[in-house]
C-alpha cells in the first residue's frame, strides 16, 4: 500500500471506532468527556487527511468513506450497481484479496466489500448484522457496520442531546427500552395520555426502531433512530454532500425512470403516468384489483411534485436529489422484517 493509502487505512478505523465508543458513554460523565475529546481528535485527523489528499487524483479520493459524487454513471441498472465489483477486490477488514471460490459481501451504501466471517468477528457488532448480512447479494442489500451507524454523521451537540434523552428522560431499566417505557416517554413528550389510535401508531414506530426484532430498543437502535431526526433538520445541500456514489446513482436511476422524455426534468404528466402504471399492477392477496391504487398513485404524485421548489411546473435533477437526500440517508441502517 502506498503512503496515501496508508493515511486512509489509518484514519478509517478511527471513524469506525466511534460507534463502539458511543455504546459505553451512557452512565458516566467521565466517559462522556472522553468521547468529546476523542471526537475532536478524530475531526482534526479528518481535516488533516483531507488536506493531505487535496492534490491527489480522483481514484485516491474515492477512498473517502462518505464522499460527494457527481453521479456521472447514469446508465447503470439496479442490478449493475449491486454486482459492480472491481478486479483484485480486497476485504475491507482483513485486507486480503478474494479467492475465486469466496463469496463477496458488498455494502449497498459504500464501495467496501467484506468476507462474511470478518464482519461477524467484529467486536461490538450489533446483532442485526447476523441476519442482515445474508441479504448483501439480494435486491434488498446490506449496510456495512460503518454505513449502518448514522451516529458517525452527528454533530457533538446532537449526540449529547440523544444521550441525555436516553439517560435522563427515558432511563430504561436494564439499559433497554420496553414498549411500556416507550409509551411513557411519548406521554412526556405530548404532556398527556395518548389515545388508542396514537398507541397503535407508536407500536409501529417502536417496531421500526427495534431493528433486530428483539422486542426491546437498545441504545444502538435508539441512537440511530434519533439520529435520523437530527440529520433531517440540516440544510438540504449539506445532506447531498453526505451521499455516497452508490446512493446518488440509485437516485439518478429513479429520476431517469420518471423523466420519460429524458429532457432533464420531471413533469406532472410524466410522474402521473409512471405512478398510475406502477400502482395499477399492485394486487391484494386474493388476486383482486387493488382498489386503493389510485389513492397511492395520487399521494406519490403529490410527493414527487412537491420537490418543484422553483414552481416551474417540473422537477429538475438538483431539486429531486436535494429533496430526497434526507430520506436516502434515513434508510441506510439495516431493517428487520416487521412481524
Amino acid at each position: 500500500m502506498d503512503k496515501t493509502g496508508q493515511k486512509w487505512h489509518k484514519f478509517l478505523p478511527r471513524a469506525a471506532l466511534v460507534g463502539s465508543l458511543l455504546k459505553h458513554c451512557k452512565d458516566h460523565l467521565q466517559i462522556r468527556q472522553e468521547l468529546r475529546e476523542f471526537m475532536n481528535e478524530m475531526k482534526k485527523d479528518s481535516q488533516k487527511t483531507q488536506e493531505d489528499l487535496k492534490d491527489e487524483d480522483s481514484v485516491v479520493r474515492e477512498w473517502y468513506i462518505r464522499r460527494k459524487s457527481n453521479a456521472a454513471s447514469v446508465g447503470l441498472t439496479h442490478r449493475d450497481l449491486l454486482m459492480r465489483h472491481q478486479e483484485n477486490e480486497v476485504c475491507h477488514i482483513c485486507r486480503k484479496e478474494f479467492e475465486a471460490c469466496e463469496e463477496q459481501y458488498p455494502c449497498r451504501i459504500c464501495d467496501k466489500v467484506f468476507h462474511k466471517d470478518c464482519v461477524l468477528s467484529l467486536k461490538e457488532l450489533h446483532p442485526s448484522h447476523l441476519t442482515a448480512i445474508k441479504r448483501a447479494n439480494t435486491s434488498v442489500g446490506w449496510s456495512c457496520p460503518e454505513c449502518d451507524d448514522l451516529s458517525l454523521l452527528l454533530k457533538e451537540k446532537d449526540l449529547q442531546s440523544i444521550i441525555d434523552t436516553f439517560d435522563e428522560e427515558i432511563n430504561p431499566k436494564g439499559g433497554q427500552i420496553t414498549f411500556e417505557e416507550f409509551i411513557e416517554y411519548k406521554k412526556k413528550q405530548y404532556g398527556r395520555h395518548v389515545t388508542e389510535d396514537e398507541r397503535k401508531q407508536f407500536d409501529l414506530e417502536f417496531r421500526l426502531v427495534d431493528t433486530d426484532g428483539s422486542g426491546t430498543i437498545d441504545w444502538w437502535e435508539f441512537l440511530n433512530f434519533q439520529a435520523k431526526t437530527k440529520i433531517a433538520s440540516r440544510e438540504q445541500a449539506e445532506l447531498v454532500h453526505l451521499l455516497t456514489e452508490k446512493e446518488v446513482m440509485m437516485a439518478k436511476i429513479a429520476f431517469s425512470r420518471l423523466d420519460i422524455n429524458n429532457d432533464g426534468s420531471i413533469t406532472e404528466h410524466e410522474a402521473r403516468k409512471v405512478f398510475d402504471e406502477y400502482f395499477s399492477r399492485l394486487n391484494i392477496s386474493d388476486g383482486r384489483k387493488n382498489t386503493g391504487s389510485e389513492t397511492y398513485a395520487k399521494h406519490a404524485l403529490e410527493r414527487a411534485m412537491s420537490l418543484d421548489v422553483k414552481e416551474m411546473g417540473s422537477v429538475t435533477w438538483d431539486e429531486f436529489l436535494n429533496g430526497q437526500a434526507q430520506y436516502i440517508i434515513a434508510v441506510r441502517p439495516n431493517m428487520t422484517e416487521l412481524k
